[in-house]
């Protein structure tokens, strides 16, 4: 655990979570990801009903919205804000062997940090240990011409890499960052962007690290 992150913080954890025209989606792994992130944090889990805790809610019915659920032992009020994508055509890869985010932690300075470092791109590809991650936001996948494939090692084990993993869409696979340039194409994925609404992207948008 990491002190820093836990320190005078009643909820230093967070989940967003797709809500669009009243329904919320993947709710059965984001509440998998709550209770394995209180459990290793807390050593109990306190999570019941998210849908039944989420619906107690006023919240938005129609248009696409982004629902935020801090947490610690127990629930703040969720938030709800409209949800626009931002455009991500080019990736800035950066290197972070130290770097932690395998809880999905409010405090997100470390990976903030990195984001700085993009120069001209969109966002960074962060590169720990050789291994393709994550970029700051979202976890990648890649198209090599006959199948879609995932770092095996991302910083944060996304709801939405999950569902596609379990559906047999995308498959895990050891990336090292010299893998990158064989591939021909890649998406960006999250909890808020599902696989049809990914947009394709070709490899050459893939910067690779500065010296």
């Amino acid at each position: 655990m990491n002190s820093s992150r836990m320190n005078n913080q009643e909820f230093p954890f967070f989940e967003s979570i797709r809500l669009e025209n009243g329904c919320f989606h993947l709710l059965n792994l984001h509440e998998q990801r709550i209770r394995r992130t209180q459990q290793h944090t807390y050593g109990q889990n306190t999570v019941t009903n998210l849908k039944h805790y989420l619906s107690s809610f006023e919240h938005p019915t129609t248009g696409l919205f982004k629902c935020r659920l801090r947490y610690g032992t127990a629930f703040e009020r969720p938030e709800f804000s409209s949800y626009h994508p931002k455009s991500v055509s080019s990736l800035q890869m950066v290197i972070a062997d130290e770097l932690d985010y395998s809880l999905k932690y409010d405090d997100r300075s470390g990976i903030d940090f990195l984001f700085q470092q993009r120069d001209t791109c969109d966002d960074i590809l962060i590169i720990r240990n050789g291994f393709v991650t994550d970029t700051s936001y979202c976890n990648i996948v890649f198209f090599n011409g006959k199948e879609w494939l995932t770092p095996a090692f991302p910083l944060l084990e996304g709801v939405q890499r999950s569902f596609l993993i379990q559906s047999g869409i995308i498959r895990p696979a050891q990336i090292t960052y010299k893998d990158v340039a064989h591939f021909q194409s890649f998406k960006l994925i999250n909890a808020m962007i599902p696989w049809d609404s990914a947009t394709k992207r070709a490899i050459s948008e893939i910067r690779f690290p500065i010296d």
